[in-house]
């Protein structure tokens, strides 16, 4: 007998009939099995990162070092379509000053997150490229048991949407479980 079965057998004990059975049933999807309960097992953990994730809370840290020996793929994309866009209309001094900016702030930010995963006792792999940052994080979804994504990778946040339409969208099309922060 499991423990939400035992709860409700003694809260409705006293109550006569088939009562207790409609209780069940009805609300049986708001009560967790002790299967649900427990956390499943998450040997790798995709986090994808880029310009538009500015900082990663802390809390977060602390929920994935819940994942002990669970290895973090830090991955920081720079947006092939940014990149064409402005070589469309920039020449090619500014457009390797833009690339090294980027490239300085994705390592920056794949720094600080390195260092802050370690400290939590989780073992850290890095890396930058280009590309299209659904797609890769689809692609790569599929190697990973879990999947750490900001809510405003890929795009800014307005007053009407308080998740990026990229990070919507992934939750809607990846099968992996996923944490939105």
């Amino acid at each position: 007998m499991g423990y939400f079965t035992s709860l409700l057998q003694r809260k409705f004990k006293d109550v006569a009939g088939k009562r207790y059975e409609t209780v069940v049933k009805e609300y049986r999807e708001f009560l967790l099995t002790e299967e649900e309960m427990m956390l499943p097992e998450i040997h790798s953990i995709l986090m994808p990162l880029d310009y538009f994730v500015q900082e990663i809370p802390p809390a977060l840290f602390d929920i994935l070092s819940a994942y002990e020996g669970a290895t973090v793929s830090v991955v920081y994309i720079i947006d092939m379509e940014v990149i064409r866009i402005v070589e469309d209309t920039l020449d090619e001094a500014a457009i390797a000053e833009f690339r090294r900016k980027r490239e300085a702030y994705g390592n920056d930010i794949l720094d600080r997150a390195t260092e802050a995963l370690e400290t939590a006792g989780l073992t850290v792999k890095s890396r930058m490229f280009s590309g299209k940052k659904f797609d890769h994080v689809i692609q790569l979804a599929g190697d990973h048991d879990l999947i750490a994504v900001s809510k405003r990778f890929a795009a800014t946040m307005t007053d009407v949407a308080p998740v990026s339409p990229v990070t919507m969208k992934l939750a809607q099309m990846v099968t992996t479980p996923m944490i939105v922060y």
